[in-house]
This record gives C-alpha cells, structure tokens and sequence, in this order.
C-alpha cells in the first residue's frame, strides 16, 4: 500500500513543465505542457518570459519567484523550456540543446510559417525527449528512428483511402460530363429558335394582356392593383410585380418612395445587376491585412505590427495576361514586396503589378500572392480600436471598468473583448453591445457587433469576488475592419496586351492576429 507522504503532486516535483517555440515577441507557435495548464496561464507565462528576457545580454535562462525559463535564441525564434526552479539545471541545458538539434532536422525554415506547416512533427519530437516532464535517455538519430518508422498498417489503410479519392474523382468526372451534356442539349434548343420566332412573340404581345384577362375573368376574380399575367415571354415581368407590390405596402404602411428606392438601381444599370458575384469576374483580387497588437495595463502602445499580403486569382483564361492597377497612401515606413514573378520596377514607378515577361500569363484558377507589405512599428493613432482596462480593488473585491474607444475612419465590426476571470463575475453597466460571463471558458466576453459614428466609445463594468487583479490580464481582443492600414485598393484590372478593361472583385479586409492587453 502506497503511503500518503509518498505522493507528490506534478505542479511541484515535475523539472520541465513546458516546452516550447516562441516568437521574438513571446507569441506562442508551438507549446506543449506536461502538467495540466490552461490556455490563459500559458500565455501569461509566456509574456512574462518576453518581458525578462534581454535581448543585450547573452544567458541562458531568466528566473521569476515560481519558475524558471531556460531558452536558446534560433533565427527568429525562441526555443523555451519553463521549468521548476527546484529543477536540475544542468540536465535542462543538456535537454534545451537536444531539442535545439532537433527542430532544425523536423522544421528546415526557422519562421513562423515553418513551425505552423511542422508543428506535428514538432510536438511529437518533443514528446520523444521528455516524457512526463522528465528527460529520456535518448539522442538525436534515435528520435529520427522512431518518428520514421514504418507501419504495415499504416500503408495498408493509406492505400484504400487513396483508392476510394480516385473513384470518388471518376463518379464526379462522370457526373459532370452528363451534366455538361445536358446543357449542350438545352443550348442548342434555345440557339434553334428563329429570329421570326422571337419577331412573332414580340409582335403577339399586345393582344396578350386581352386574351389574359378573359382568362382571368373567368377563372377568379380580377385584381385592380395586379399586372396582366401573359403565358407568352415577356421582359421585366419581375420587376413591375415587385413595384406592385411596393405600391401596396406604401398605400397600406404610407411608406413613401419604397418603390421608387428599388428600382433605381435597375433603371439606372439598364435592367443588369451593378456587381456580379465574385467567382462570375474574370479576375478575383483579396486585399487582406493582418495586426498585431500589444499594449500595456496602462494603456501605453507597446508594438502595433501590420501585414498584409494582395492575392490574385484568375478566373478567366481570356484574363491571364492582367495588369492591376493599385492605389495606396502608405506612409514610407511600409514595406513593400513583390512576387518573384511580377515586374519591380513597373511596381515601383507605376504601382503597377504585371508579369516580369510579357509573353507569360498568370495560372488560371489558383490564387497566388502577388504583393505582401509591413509595417514593423506603427504608432498608436493607427490603432482602429483602443481598449483600456481599469481595476480597482476593495478588499478581495475586485471592480473592473472597461472602455474601447474609436478615431479610426475604418467601420470596425465583430469587436470582442475577452477578460480573464478566475471566479464568477457580476455584470453592472454595459453601455454598448452584450456582456457575459462564461463559466466553462472562466472569462467575461463583451461583444460589440458594429463600431461607427453612432458607437465610437462604449463602457463596461463588472465585479469580481475572491480575485486578484494581475489575474484579469492578459485582455485579448479581435474584430474585423472593412479596409485596411496600408489605405491600399485596386484602381482597376486590363489586360496587359490589348489595355482592354477586365471586371474583377477585390475589397480590401483587416483582421486582427493577435491583440493582447498584458
């Protein structure tokens, strides 16, 4: 029987309880833990790590009052082990430089994208090398041995699901060439109508609406307010049934100009929509721009980082040879560049984006990134949504006052401001948008769905009993901007050869990657 004093909990005689690849700024890409944390811990301690570390001093671990952070710099990373501090050092260093060997091996490109495409290969490497938090007795080519090796199994059950993608490809091969056939069939009975045909239909069409109301007469009961109905082809049929029906809602409601607001836009397009849908363009742009934030309880700007990436697909074989057309403001503090395949110096002259070689064409039905730009620090007033974060306590009562405020021209929608919160809070005063505590996440989520001139500040207020206020941190927010930082669109789209004008989609979007109030 095993004795009570024998039993030690993890949280306290474990050596590693994390390990893991951070960026510069103490974002984490790839962590994995060995005693149970939740997310929110994690990423507080990986903050704190960011903050300790110094960058001017070359050592190999910093140490706070619970744990210790042994690290190694790798290109533009961090490779993190936090450890106990009661832990053996020495066997950390010898543990740090077997990982730092091994993440080259599985994670050939030291950056964020690498890790992301290896984080598998990663984790599992890393599970090789410590198990339960304690170092295995184990080198690098037997942690390659056994993360390569083969199953019979494995294979076998690749192979059929291998065999069920290629018959599923030929049933939809299958299916499309009979569907192809059959609109080949229903063209060629419209293309065989004759011009005297169609001439007839037109020329029968007044003695239609007499011949209809007879019908009509007969069958119910005539409706003062309602159109002739013809069995004939008749254009615009839509449209004056729609603005009857308006009508009537205005006579009933006194919605005056209901009807007149609808077809304005038909008359003035000429019966034709203004904008087809995007996968009907010959040529689909995506202006995406992503943010980076980090500010500090104050409420002092820490880093703002912006990137953004211009991506083109070509939907058109006609379209291939394009020629875009960009407009931007942004500052010279962006940095600009462009695809390996797209002329620079047109670009620079002329932020013109067009083949390095006129005589190629872009690949039609793939999207690929033309143009990507940062900026590596920007400056607070191009922050489209600022949050400040205001805790006082009374006692082990804790009241927490929140604001997010807005000057930005950009109409921000899908705010969320989430809120660390260790015990069960008590929502007072929400001046703008929802609140609420969640239990099973352990945090307090506001949502504001539309940020605009009506709603540029909003306020919340909620209590906490039994918390200590370094407990609320770090905030994390997100939304969505209609636009982006780069103030970047797309003055139009022709063909590099003829100069002819192409139709094409491309709205500019902001999104948030990471915003965190630490």
């Amino acid at each position: 029987m095993l004795h009570e004093d024998w039993i030690v909990t993890p949280d306290k005689e474990l050596g590693t309880r994390q390990a893991s690849l951070t960026s510069k700024t103490g974002k984490p890409l790839v962590a994995r833990q060995f005693v149970e944390m939740n997310r929110i811990r994690i990423e507080g301690l990986l903050a704190g790590f960011a903050k300790l570390v110094d960058t001017k001093n070359q050592h190999t671990y910093v140490e706070t009052e619970v744990v210790r952070y042994v690290y190694q710099p790798m290109e533009e990373l961090y490779l993190l082990l936090i450890t106990n501090k009661s832990s053996n050092i020495i066997e950390d260093l010898e543990t740090l430089r077997l990982l730092a060997k091994l993440v080259p091996e599985f994670c050939p490109s030291l950056d964020e994208e690498g890790v992301k495409e290896h984080c598998f290969e990663l984790i599992l490497a890393f599970d090789e090398v410590l198990a339960m938090g304690h170092r295995e007795t184990i080198n690098l080519q037997q942690v390659k041995t056994a993360l390569e090796m083969e199953s019979h199994e494995e294979k076998l059950h690749n192979m059929i699901r291998q065999s069920k993608i290629n018959e599923a490809k030929e049933e939809a091969k299958k299916k499309a060439a009979a569907i192809d056939s059959q609109k080949k069939g229903k063209m060629g009975g419209i293309s065989g109508m004759s011009s005297s045909g169609i001439a007839s239909a037109f020329a029968d069409d007044d003695r239609r609406p007499m011949y209809d109301a007879q019908v009509m007469s007969t069958n119910e009961p005539v409706r003062k307010s309602g159109p002739p109905k013809g069995k004939g082809m008749q254009l615009g049929s839509k449209t004056k049934q729609s603005n009857d029906v308006l009508k009537a809602l205005e006579a009933e409601d006194e919605l005056m100009g209901l009807a007149s607001k609808a077809t304005a836009p038909a008359a003035q397009s000429g019966g034709r929509q203004s904008s087809a849908p995007a996968a009907l363009q010959s040529v689909t742009l995506k202006i995406e721009e992503k943010l980076l934030v980090r500010l500090t309880r104050d409420g002092n700007l820490e880093n703002l980082e912006v990137r953004g990436e211009l991506k083109m697909c070509v939907n058109d074989p006609e379209a291939a040879y394009t020629r875009v057309q960009v407009a931007h403001k942004a500052s010279s503090a962006f940095q600009f560049k462009t695809h390996p395949n797209i002329n620079r110096g047109l670009w620079t002259e002329e932020s013109v984006l067009s083949h390095r070689d006129q005589a190629k064409s872009f690949p039609v039905g793939n999207e690929l990134g033309v143009l990507k730009w940062r900026l590596p620090s920007g400056t607070e007033s191009m922050l489209p949504i600022s949050v400040s974060c205001w805790p006082s306590a009374v006692g082990n009562n804790v009241t927490v006052n929140l604001e997010y405020e807005s000057t930005s021209h950009l109409e921000v929608s899908n705010l969320r401001i989430i809120v660390p919160c260790p015990s069960q809070a008590t929502i007072s005063d929400v001046a703008e948008g929802d609140a609420r505590y969640l239990s099973k996440n352990g945090t307090v989520e506001w949502r504001v769905e539309l940020v605009d001139d009506s709603n540029r500040s909003g306020s919340l207020e909620f209590s906490v009993n039994d918390c200590d206020p370094e407990s609320l941190f770090p905030i994390q927010v997100t939304f969505v901007c209609k636009g982006n930082l780069a103030d970047m669109s797309i003055s139009g789209v022709s063909d590099a050869r003829s100069g002819k004008a192409l139709n094409f989609s491309g709205d500019p979007l902001l999104e948030v990657e990471e915003y965190l109030i630490q």
